[in-house]
C-alpha cells in the first residue's frame, strides 16, 4: 500500500513539473534566448538524464546490458540532435528517421531491461515518460518549426552526423585541432561562469587558468 502511495506522489510531481516546466517555463525560455544558449541548456539536460539512467542501473532497476543500449541511443540520437540545434529537418529526412528509430530502440531496451516489469508497471511507465520521451519533447519544442525566417539564418552548427564527425576527427589532424580549440573555449566559458557564481572557487580556477584573474578583477570592479 505504501508503494502505491509513493507511486501516486511521483506521478503528481511529474505532472506538476511537466505542466510548469515543459509547458510554461521552457517555451518562455526558448522564446527569449539565443540558440547557442538553448543548445547548452539541452546538453546540460542530456547529461542530467544520463546521470539519472546510470543511477537507475546502479540501484538495480535496469539490467546491466540496458546501459549500453541507452548510451548508444542517447549519444547517436539526442547528443547528435542537440549539437545540430537549431537546424530543422524534414519529416522524410534520414536524420528524422534515425531519431525515430533510436527512440523506439531505447523504449524497447527499457521494456526488455527493466527489472520485475510485471510487478512494477506503474514505475516502468513513469521512468519511460521521464527518460525516453521527456528530453525529445524539450528538443522538439525548442526547434523553430514553422519559423521560415530562422531556416535561413546563419548558425555556428556543423550539419554532419556524429559518427561521421568522429571519423573525421580521428583521421584529420585539422579536425582534431578544431575540436581541441572548441573544447578549450567551452572549458573557459564554464570556468568564467563558475567564477561568477562560485567565488570560493577563485583560487583553484585561477591556478588552472591564470588569465581568469583579469575576469575576476573586472567582476570586483563592476560590483
Amino acid at each position: 500500500a505504501m508503494g502505491a502511495v509513493w507511486l501516486v506522489i511521483a506521478y503528481v510531481v511529474f505532472i506538476v513539473i511537466f505542466a510548469v516546466g515543459v509547458c510554461w517555463l521552457w517555451p518562455d525560455y526558448v522564446d527569449c534566448t539565443e540558440p547557442p544558449r538553448i543548445r547548452r541548456a539541452l546538453l546540460l539536460i542530456w547529461m542530467s538524464e544520463g546521470l539519472v539512467e546510470v543511477v537507475l542501473w546502479g540501484v538495480g532497476i535496469l539490467k546491466p546490458w540496458t546501459l549500453l543500449a541507452i548510451f548508444i541511443c542517447n549519444t547517436w540520437g539526442q547528443l547528435d540532435a542537440f549539437l545540430r540545434f537549431p537546424i530543422v529537418y524534414d519529416l522524410d529526412s534520414l536524420f528524422t528517421v534515425k531519431q525515430a528509430c533510436l527512440v523506439i530502440i531505447k523504449l524497447m531496451s527499457y521494456a526488455l531491461g527493466f527489472q520485475n516489469i510485471g510487478k512494477q508497471v506503474g514505475w516502468f511507465v513513469l521512468v519511460v515518460l521521464c527518460c525516453v520521451f521527456l528530453v525529445p519533447i524539450l528538443w522538439l519544442t525548442a526547434l523553430p518549426i514553422g519559423d521560415v525566417h530562422s531556416y535561413h539564418q546563419k548558425h555556428d552548427v556543423v550539419d554532419m552526423d556524429l559518427v561521421l564527425r568522429l571519423y573525421y576527427v580521428l583521421r584529420k589532424p585539422s579536425e582534431r585541432a578544431l575540436l581541441l580549440a572548441r573544447g578549450r573555449a567551452l572549458a573557459r566559458r564554464a570556468m568564467v561562469a563558475a567564477l561568477q557564481y562560485c567565488p570560493f572557487l577563485e583560487k583553484p580556477l585561477i591556478h588552472l587558468d591564470p588569465s581568469l584573474e583579469r575576469s575576476s578583477q573586472r567582476e570586483r570592479r563592476s560590483v
